[in-house]
């Protein structure tokens, strides 16, 4: 249902970009920060993938050009990737795992046979492992898809995803209580519960337009995280 006074795709892609923003700050000037300065980025964090995977859902709902969509996040994909492997190493960037799951997402759609559906799901969680969000990204965005007209089915989802998530973080967080085992149970539990009530309260309307610099802004952060990297000499 329709929510005219709720949460906008535009805000709910500036959350993705705060979130994504104070996740890579972290990631990779953490050992400089004060211990409840790293485990506050890391928490606002887990607002990101939820917001990307589920905005990606909402995409392929509304495009009325799947390849060309397709096409996007695959340049900004390839953008991507020469900072973000600076940064993170040798994995494929978000983008790469949004755009498995874009596929996935037309394999549901598009190929009757079951089995051979099966198989390219299959195949595209396993090649999702070399990527950020490794196979979780691509079970998130077709748990969201597949129960998106059930009531409260994004929360579900969000639950799913944060107990996988989450207890091993937990379990972590009280063997090692240390500033990254506390920032990722943050991240899994209130980053992930913010991004829930964000999400629940969408109104489906689209908002201001950002689409050009929502996927600029993502291999533009990236360099300007590796420009400072370099300089500081880390």
């Amino acid at each position: 249902m329709s929510r005219p006074l709720g949460v906008t795709a535009f805000s709910l892609k500036i959350a993705a970009i705060v979130g994504m923003t104070a996740n890579h700050i972290a990631n990779v000037f953490g050992t400089l920060l004060p211990a409840g300065s790293m485990v506050a980025l890391y928490s606002l964090g887990g607002l990101t993938f939820p917001i990307m995977a589920y905005l990606l859902c909402e995409g392929y709902r509304h495009t009325s050009n799947v390849r060309r969509y397709a096409m996007r996040l695959a340049t900004f994909a390839a953008i991507s990737q020469v900072p973000f492997s600076l940064l993170f190493g040798a994995m494929g960037n978000v983008l790469v795992t949004l755009l498995i799951g874009l596929g996935l997402l037309w394999a549901t759609d598009h190929i009757p046979n079951v089995a051979l559906r099966v198989l390219t799901i299959a195949a595209g969680i396993t090649l999702s492992s070399l990527c950020d969000w490794g196979i979780i990204g691509p079970i998130v965005i077709l748990l969201f898809w597949h129960l998106n007209d059930r009531p409260r089915g994004s929360a579900l989802t969000m639950l799913v995803a944060g107990l996988a998530l989450g207890l091993p973080a937990l379990s972590w967080a009280v063997t090692d209580p240390s500033a990254l085992s506390l920032g990722v149970l943050g991240y899994y539990t209130a980053g992930f519960g913010l991004a829930t009530i964000l999400i629940a309260n969408y109104n489906g309307q689209r908002g201001r337009p950002m689409k050009w610099f929502f996927y600029a802004y993502y291999p533009a952060h990236l360099l300007a995280l590796w420009i400072a990297k370099f300089l500081l000499g880390l």
